[in-house]
């Protein structure tokens, strides 16, 4: 475990803003029948019998004497009367500090929204064309407190954890831990906290460098001939065929782009909100450790012989193991494939600064968002890796059109980013995604549910990526279930990105692009189910989780 000590600064105390219109407002409203002006100043009631008869004119303001007070004056300046039960009943909308009005949720999402406690949460069955069947669950604790909290209208929750176990049928296995407290203790700060554990048998390794960018070819094994492979599932329905070598022993390459991965990772990050929420500086402490193992030379049971039968095998030489000999890793300057079960130590330090006009983060209908976050390693932080690691991201949501009320509505989202990693001695996991501090969670590169759909996962990697996802989200129904409140939309979306090996390199050639089609859930505003379908130039892929990709 670790500490990032700067979260413990002492939270500086904010005065709440009050505008004048506010403190001029009377606690009782008078009586339909009295006149403007009509009011005695409070704590001076007219005693009986002072009424004038009906008809008789009543004194100008003029007649008062001049060491007399004017009524209205005297009303604005004394202290409110004391509420009733009914009125502390009332919601509370005095916030301590400043919100910029942007950051307010839409009507509709601040009508649906639930107060209290509650959890949500969904048994998962799914298919990972790269691990199979699947199964696990989400469960997710928000506190949202009641309409009198000052922050209800502006946040999608005041605290939230999350936790997540999916184990798949090839033996992946995930567990994740996470906490989430926008203003927490009434403050300008948001604390994050993240804890996360897998292990991975086939973890994907399609090759580092911008020549990887390339069809999917191989040596057919029914001709023998080199060829280029149009689908990757034909792909790697070649590569786990097994042929016999002179000995008579089965020899596969089922495992040609895989890895045997394990991890746990440990985040710990505080942001400061400033201009009313819009601009943000987060930083914090990440604590990663890793281990991975080559299937060169082991044996598998899963390949299978040209008569489609099941046999044990013998993996030849994996890519990894190809691209550790022929220079690659020390080209890039990469570390970190230790071929063990022990675990290597990545000590990192984390900031990033975020301007972000959203009206409401699970599930936006306007704003943008900007951020630069930057990942310093170094032997002095503990850390067995030295480098650098950065990435700039901007969104763009607009709602152009809505229809019942806000409750049907058509979004446009759009996102671009660059991730650049450089160092002496860079942990080779790293290139795996942009950045582990990106809003919605680290962005595998380059291939993955949530970059190039279409892709198979870290198709491409390179030191230098580029993405762009843009997305139609379209909330066509919605309804009430059980107390739950539920929304249903389709998403059609389009992706594309490129990763190069250098800035010199950098251009609009050979992209990876592909298109897909959506469905989204919002399930009590705050849980968003994503189902997508997506098909690129290799082939198709399907994904189920939780939340937009961006």
């Amino acid at each position: 475990m670790r500490f990032a000590p700067l979260f413990v600064l002492a939270l500086l105390p904010t005065l709440a803003l009050a505008t004048p219109e506010s403190a001029a407002e009377p606690t009782t409203t008078p009586e339909p029948s009295a006149p403007p002006g009509d009011e005695a100043p409070p704590g001076d009631e007219a005693p009986p019998g002072d009424e004038a008869p009906p008809g008789e004119l009543q004194p100008e303001p003029e007649a008062q004497t001049p060491s007399e007070p004017m009524a209205e004056p005297a009303a604005a300046t004394t202290e409110p009367e004391p509420t009733s039960e009914d009125d502390e009943a009332k919601p509370a909308r005095e916030l301590p500090f400043f919100i910029h009005p942007s950051k307010r949720l839409p009507d509709f999402e601040r009508e649906e929204k639930k107060e209290g406690t509650f959890i949500t949460g969904l048994p998962e069955l799914g298919f990972d064309p790269i691990r199979g069947f699947g199964v696990g669950g989400t469960l997710n604790l928000f506190v949202n407190k009641d309409r009198s909290d000052p922050f209800f209208d502006y946040t999608p929750y005041r605290h939230r954890i999350k936790t997540q176990l999916f184990i798949f049928q090839n033996g992946r296995i995930r567990y994740e831990l996470n906490y989430d407290a926008p203003y927490i203790a009434d403050s300008r700060w948001r604390l994050r906290a993240d804890a996360v554990l897998w292990e991975d048998p086939e973890a994907q390794f399609w090759g580092i460098g911008r020549d990887n960018i390339r069809r999917l070819r191989f040596r057919d094994k029914r001709s023998g001939q080199e060829r280029d492979f149009r689908n990757v599932n034909d792909y790697e329905d070649n590569l786990a065929l097994a042929l016999q070598d002179g000995d008579g022993v089965y020899r596969t390459d089922l495992h040609h782009h895989h890895m045997l991965q394990r991890e746990q990772l440990y985040n710990l990050l505080g942001e400061r909100v400033m201009l009313g929420g819009r601009l943000r500086f987060m930083f914090g402490y990440e604590a990663l450790l890793t281990s991975f193992q080559s299937y060169g030379g082991r044996v598998t049971d899963e390949a299978v012989n040209l008569d489609g039968e099941e046999v044990d095998a013998i993996n030849n030489e994996t890519l990894v193991d190809r691209q550790l000999a022929d220079g690659t890793f020390d080209r890039f300057n990469l570390g970190g494939f230790n071929n063990s079960s022990q675990y290597q130590f990545t000590s990192m330090l984390a900031f990033a600064l975020i301007y972000d006009t959203r009206d409401y983060e699970p599930d936006p209908t306007k704003g943008v968002f900007v951020e630069y976050s930057h990942e310093y390693s170094a032997p002095w932080l503990g850390s067995q890796f030295d480098f650098n690691k950065f990435m700039l991201q901007g969104q763009g949501i607009t709602t152009p059109i809505t229809w019942n009320n806000g409750r049907g509505r058509l979004t446009l989202a759009g996102m671009a980013s660059l991730g650049y990693i450089f160092g002496p001695n860079i942990n080779f996991i790293e290139m795996w995604d942009l950045s582990s501090q990106a809003e919605a969670g680290g962005i595998m590169v380059m291939g993955g549910e949530r970059s190039l759909r279409g892709y198979r996962e870290a198709r491409y990697m390179a030191p230098l990526a580029t993405l762009v996802n843009f997305e139609v989200r379209t909330r066509l129904y919605d309804f009430n279930l059980f107390k739950q409140h539920f929304g249903l939309g389709l998403t059609p979306f389009l992706d594309a990105g490129s990763v190069f090996d250098d800035w010199s390199q950098l251009s609009f050639e050979r992209w990876r692009v592909n298109g897909g089609l959506g469905a989204r859930i919002a399930w009590n505003q705050s849980t968003i189910l994503r189902l997508d379908y997506a098909v690129g130039r290799e082939g198709s892929q399907t994904f189920f989780g939780f939340g937009h990709i961006f």
